[in-house]
């Protein structure tokens, strides 16, 4: 029962002195550790073939991931953020995972025209692609209630934008820092609260009557959604991991661009005033320049700082930011055309 073990995590989480009550072998800790890592387990071993399990684990890991950022509320609800019982249960839990995500394959050479060469091939392709069938259907066919579920399911990381990858920007100086840590600085209005893009960004909600509480959707998110934010949380808390960061930030800033064209271009089909959709415009303008500046001062220094040895890594990073984007896309159109199949159902039968 994923609904039990869940609430036995979040009675956890909310715990006092979680760590002190498992060692003390609790009876209310100790069991709830039981039902959740037997919940954990389970899901693990059938997440190949089961969204309820892809969905469980997400959940559980942005529930822990989520720590990691202050959200202006109560302090208490911080306690656990260093704990050993926590920090256990997000290993297992993410490794899984990644391995799961890794037997998709990592990214070689580019079809051996050589690293560099890749990364400046795939995003001369990736900054204006081919429509994808979503992308169509998005730009074509959505109605109104599928234009606010394409918002409240993407408020999750639109208020709070680029949050979770202000870490990456601390350590030896040098061009690439600098250069993302501009990227960064833009998407955070350069410092100036009303021009940082999540403003933008409730303003649009709210000029849907959406709920701009953070994370008031949460209930709404397709797993493919949190598995990419969970992606991210992982590639900016790991050093190790920052090449792979680095790709994944340069196809999101290329390839931003064109997604966002598609989201400005439904919003204007429906009629919606300017508020309802200046935030895609606005990211239409910043990140063509954002892309550029992470393919040629980023992603390819970076790739002749660490040569063939480690530099494939930028462009593993970068597919599989293509790959889960992809599949997130995917699954919230497949949400919102459902949503929109049951609702000219009910209004036949009236």
């Amino acid at each position: 029962d994923f609904s039990a073990a869940e609430r036995a995590f979040l009675r956890l989480l909310a715990a006092p002195d979680l760590d002190g009550r498992v060692a003390r072998f609790e009876a209310g800790a100790a069991e709830d550790v039981q039902v959740l890592e037997r919940a954990a387990a389970a899901a693990a071993a059938r997440a190949r073939n089961a969204a309820a399990c892809h969905t469980f684990l997400q959940r559980l890991l942005y529930r822990m991931n989520r720590l990691n950022h202050f959200w202006y509320d109560d302090l208490r609800l911080y306690d656990n953020e260093r704990s050993a019982v926590l920090a256990a249960l997000r290993e297992r839990v993410e490794g899984a995972w990644q391995r799961w995500e890794a037997a998709g394959g990592e990214a070689g050479a580019g079809g051996g025209i050589g690293l560099i060469a890749g990364v400046r091939a795939r995003a001369a392709v990736d900054v204006d692609p081919p429509p994808s069938p979503a992308a169509t259907y998005v730009r074509d066919h959505m109605g109104l209630q599928g234009y606010k579920h394409l918002l409240a399911v993407g408020s999750l990381d639109g208020l709070v934008e680029a949050s979770r990858q202000s870490r990456v920007c601390a350590g030896a100086a040098n061009e690439v820092a600098a250069t993302v840590f501009k990227v960064l600085m833009e998407e955070y209005g350069g410092g100036k609260l009303s021009r940082k893009h999540s403003t933008f960004y409730a303003s649009m909600m709210s000029q849907l009557g959406l709920d701009t509480r953070l994370e008031a959707y949460f209930d709404l998110l397709p797993w493919q959604w949190l598995a990419g934010a969970n992606h991210n949380f992982l590639l900016t808390e790991r050093r190790r991991h920052y090449l792979r960061y680095c790709g994944g930030l340069t196809y999101f800033e290329v390839n931003g661009p064109s997604v966002y064209r598609t989201y400005c271009a439904a919003a204007q089909r429906l009629g919606l005033p300017a508020t309802g959709w200046g935030y895609w415009c606005l990211h239409v303008r910043e990140d063509e320049r954002h892309g550029r500046q992470m393919v040629e001062e980023v992603a390819v220094p970076l790739i002749a700082r660490y040569g063939a040895a480690d530099g494939w890594e930028v462009l593993w990073g970068y597919d599989q930011e293509v790959a889960m984007s992809g599949r997130a896309a995917a699954a919230l159109v497949a949400d919102i055309r459902a949503a929109a199949a049951e609702e000219q159902g009910v209004e036949g039968q009236q």
